[in-house]
């Protein structure tokens, strides 16, 4: 099977709850190799669990997670990891390492736990680091870093365990127009140059417009839509899926951008 049509996850009828409380039911969809596919959908909707569950930090309560044909739970943490980059919503702002440093650790799964890092080793992490434009900061303590700029790190962290699909869990929150810009540009690089699998849970509906590809779309739990992020702007599905209204926006790249509509009475 060639790479272009390999299927990265398949994911058939996942289940997961904590303490009695379904989080997750149901769930279906599959991801190709090479797709950019947004997760998005309203708080509480299970985004940052589903994403949990596809890189094993959490399991299942039942259904299937096959990566790359394979079914999740044969792999080892370590052989998930040089298949599959995560970049986690919550990182440490403690981070007592240089950026060269923490990038070289993300490069565990790959090297042999008992030998130190060599100059091949550090060549490698310098243009990963080069390629999210953090060469000059490679000296640099992460924790003296903007919030950008450490995400920045751990996404080239990600991608020093050379792994074929990256997920990442609202990899913009918090950060200025411009990081968001960068980071946005970044992943999209790695998708259209680089044919990097790139998962992306994001609040952001404007995220995923401009992400373009695909959303698949989780309310209460369950897949509500899958397709096209288009798709989902106007017909009323958009209005459905947050239970409030859109205006929608022209942007000088042809996508139209959401806003959510003021309501009577308010600002």
């Amino acid at each position: 099977m060639s790479r272009e049509n390999s299927i990265v996850y398949a994911v058939e009828d996942l289940v997961y709850g904590v303490n009695g409380k379904r989080i997750l039911s149901g769930v279906d969809f599959s991801v190709n190799a090479g797709e950019f596919v947004s997760v998005i959908g309203p708080n509480g909707a299970g985004k940052s669990t589903l994403l949990r569950l596809l890189v094993r930090t959490i399991k299942p309560r039942s259904g299937k997670i096959l990566l790359f044909g394979r079914e999740l739970s044969g792999y080892r943490q370590r052989d998930i990891a040089l298949k599959v980059g995560y970049v986690p919503q919550s990182s440490p702002d403690y981070v007592p390492f240089t950026a060269l440093q923490f990038v070289l650790m993300g490069r565990y799964p790959a090297s042999n736990p008992l030998v130190r890092p060599g100059a091949e080793d550090a060549k490698a992490a310098m243009e990963i680091l080069d390629k999210v434009g953090l060469a000059d900061f490679a000296q640099r303590r992460v924790d003296t870093l903007s919030g950008g700029e450490r995400q920045k790190v751990f996404i080239a962290a990600a991608l020093a365990q050379t792994p074929e699909a990256l997920l990442l869990d609202e990899p913009t929150t918090f950060l200025d127009p411009k990081h968001q810009a960068d980071i946005r540009e970044i992943l999209l690089r790695l998708n259209r140059d680089n044919g990097m699998t790139v998962i992306a849970v994001s609040h952001d509906i404007n995220f995923a417009v401009m992400s373009g590809g695909r959303a698949v779309a989780l309310r209460e739990g369950r897949v509500f839509n899958d397709g096209a992020v288009g798709d989902l702007i106007g017909g009323g599905r958009l209005e459905e899926l947050f239970s409030t209204d859109f205006e929608y926006v022209s942007h000088a790249s042809g996508e139209k951008l959401v806003l959510p509509r003021k309501k009577n009475g308010c600002g």
